[in-house]
């Protein structure tokens, strides 16, 4: 991008200087390492404690008993394994940011605005030409558009009726230049650069985990010794809760989290207070899959099939080969034909069988 000129422009100059720290005693890639880790045991901590004082039990999916009596690892295995997890992952994270001497920096955006309007400018010089070819002169065009615009509005007004639309048709009738831009070139150019640049960024980054995620996940179910050795530690947990969302062989941690995200993040070119961003709000959202609630104003479940009631069904045995999907699409799903099919009524059955089947064991225990 540094290398693009353009003759008619003169682009601003620049020079380039670290951008300040959010924290003064931190840096940026420190705490993009460190957001993630508080989120998981901050998340799981209101879950816990939303679930040890019984609130809001009707949108519980799974009973107390089914925890106690279904689950395959105690509370306690599980934080142990996620201490581990947690200490490796941000170890093979500071190595990375090391290595790639990981920061961002300030002091261009003048100047990549002016290089994303330079290249409106000549998506714009290029309307005449396209005119042309279906045998519309350009010129002609935008005067009878003028003429016809001004002779609708009142004679005292002083405003010139549509001149974005008569500069992008014929470019000489633009003014409001800035740096040899017209002032809508720029606005369109600095929207391009603030909102739709790093939309597509984290539009990539999403695209991407998801893929990663559903690939992976499919095939560890799919080869036997993959579930067997990698995979299946997961699955010891039938009745979800938020401390066990990341409850993995460090294996898993590294092809699915520790890989999985570096890549996302070095392809769609995130920078790291994006990065801090998609991290955290991954993590949470994985946690949020795995809490085993489903509550209505929780608005990481909101508008989106891929939410705790659908990954839930995934941890049971008669849905463990479907909804593969993780954290945020089930595009991969749909389109692979792997959602599970049953009906809501269906579901329900086989959630109602599950419970009953765990308060008779309970009260079984309970009577020896």
């Amino acid at each position: 991008m540094v290398n693009e000129t353009y003759n008619f422009h003169l682009l601003p100059a620049y020079t380039l200087k670290p951008v300040p720290r959010l924290v003064p005693w931190l840096s940026d890639f420190h705490l993009s390492l460190l957001l993630p880790v508080i989120a998981y045991w901050l998340v799981s901590f209101i879950f816990w404690y939303i679930d040890k004082k019984d609130y809001w039990s009707q949108y519980r999916i799974h009973t107390p008993e089914e925890f106690k009596q279904r689950n395959r690892v105690t509370v306690g295995e599980v934080l142990r394994s996620i201490l581990s997890q947690q200490a490796v992952q941000t170890a093979l994270g500071l190595c990375l940011g090391y290595l790639t001497d990981a920061g961002d920096f300030q002091g261009r955006e003048d100047y990549d605005i002016a290089i994303w309007a330079g290249r409106i400018h000549r998506a714009r010089d290029a309307v005449p030409w396209m005119l042309a070819l279906l045998g519309i002169d350009a010129k002609t065009l935008a005067s009878n558009l003028q003429l016809y615009t001004m002779s609708m509005v009142h004679p005292t007004t002083t405003e010139k009726p549509m001149v974005l639309l008569n500069s992008i048709i014929y470019p000489y009738l633009g003014d409001g230049l800035n740096y040899g831009f017209a002032a809508w070139e720029l606005w369109i150019a600095k929207s391009t650069y603030w909102v739709l640049v790093p939309a597509a960024r984290f539009g990539v980054a999403i695209f991407f985990s998801d893929s990663w995620q559903y690939f992976w996940h499919r095939a560890m179910h799919s080869n036997k010794w993959m579930f067997r050795n990698i995979h299946a530690h997961h699955h010891k947990i039938y009745v979800p809760y938020a401390f066990g969302a990341f409850y993995n062989t460090l294996t898993e941690a590294f092809i699915l989290d520790t890989i999985g995200t570096t890549l996302s993040l070095m392809l769609s070119g995130l920078t790291i207070r994006q990065t801090m961003f998609f991290s955290t709000i991954s993590v949470m959202k994985g946690v949020d899959d795995h809490c085993g609630y489903r509550l209505p104003w929780d608005p990481l479940q909101w508008g989106n099939e891929q939410n705790t009631a659908f990954h839930d069904v995934h941890h049971q045995s008669w849905g463990i080969k479907s909804n593969y999907s993780q954290l945020y699409t089930t595009f991969w799903d749909h389109i692979c034909n792997t959602i599970c099919d049953k009906s809501e009524e269906e579901v329900e059955q086989l959630y109602e069988r599950g419970r009953v089947l765990a308060r008779q064991k309970a009260e079984v225990e309970k009577a020896m």
